[in-house]
């Protein structure tokens, strides 16, 4: 498929008509954003600007550093630097939430009557007045990029950057199973824009700080592999965080590590909250077991290939919980 085809063009002319009538738009990204929301968001709120509208993108978690290189900060703000009084939007856009609880505490900011819905994961539950959820999207920077396409908002270089990012991190630097030729089409017409590949790979990729790999390093001392090598975790508890100096933001790639190990099918990552009330769970699967499924057993979500969840309670009730769910699970094969 071309870009120069529009999917979902009756959604998104929708989507088009109510934004072109309100000037106050409010972007909401899910906590804990990431790559593809923070470049989905950004990518959106500097195209409306551009139109003249207010547009504001607002998450519960600051940006990771990681993404300091993106244009567009200027638009973003947190829950602890605004108040729900202050913001007054005529429309609110989730992007990359697959329900509003999923923004947290920037819900409550949330005030108009209609809500859009822009994501791609199977587990979203069609929330809002308009809903675009296309699963067939590498990532919901995808179907920003179509929005922009119909509504008649040039894509310039910094916009064609922070979609990029979307489609980059979301597919793994375009190795995950959800790398498409649409989504290859979409890259290329961005690089087209003037994106340098090499650039931005570096700056998501080649550019750790020392503290992260030394979690890194003692997170390694934990890793195991059960059911006959199908199955691997991996630990990050606040005690390493605190020796390394490292920050959550900085375990977030910690689960590829025992995804990559030959003949794993699920990988999970353990990672102990600050305050040591919960566990934040990743998993990541390499072709056949749909972690999505698995996180939602869990109260979690995602895609079929990556999802999580948070876990309430300690540590060590966390793990119990989540390897007594795993092995009630029939996708275990005998050798």
């Amino acid at each position: 498929m071309m870009t120069g085809e529009i999917p979902h063009r009756d959604t998104l002319e929708r989507i088009v008509g109510v934004l072109r009538k309100n000037k106050d738009i409010l972007i909401l990204e899910h906590e804990k954003p990431d790559g593809d929301s923070i470049g989905s968001g950004l990518a959106l709120a500097m195209a409306l600007s551009s139109l003249g509208k207010k547009a504001i993108l607002l998450s519960q978690d600051p940006h990771p550093a990681m993404y300091d290189f993106l244009p567009g900060r200027h638009l973003h703000t947190t829950v602890s630097c605004i108040e729900p009084e202050d913001v007054d939007p005529g429309v609110t856009v989730f992007v990359d939430c697959t329900g509003p609880d999923r923004a947290g505490k920037a819900l409550s900011y949330a005030r108009s009557e209609t809500w859009i819905n822009l994501d791609h994961h199977v587990s979203n539950s069609g929330f809002g007045q308009i809903s675009l959820v296309d699963l067939d999207a590498a990532a919901t920077g995808e179907l920003v990029f179509f929005l922009l396409k119909l509504m008649g908002a040039g894509i310039n270089l910094d916009i064609a950057t922070c979609l990029y990012v979307a489609l980059v991190t979301d597919t793994g630097g375009f190795r995950y199973q959800n790398t498409t030729p649409r989504c290859f089409h979409v890259a290329a017409e961005l690089i087209d824009k003037g994106v340098n590949p090499s650039q931005v790979a570096d700056q998501l990729y080649e550019a750790r700080s020392f503290s992260s790999l030394m979690l890194l390093k003692n997170a390694l001392h934990t890793l195991e592999v059960y059911k006959n090598g199908q199955l691997a975790s991996i630990d990050v508890t606040r005690a390493m965080l605190e020796d390394s100096g490292a920050s959550l933001e900085d375990a977030d790639s910690v689960v590829n590590y025992p995804r990559s190990i030959a003949g794993v099918e699920v990988a999970l990552c353990f990672k102990e909250s600050l305050d040591q009330t919960a566990v934040h769970l990743s998993l990541r699967s390499r072709s056949k077991v749909d972690v999505s499924k698995i996180a939602g057993l869990l109260g979690g979500g995602g895609h079929p290939r990556a999802a999580g969840a948070v876990i309430e309670g300690t540590f060590e009730q966390a793990k119990a919980r989540v390897f007594g769910v795993l092995d009630g699970l029939e996708i275990w094969t005998d050798s």
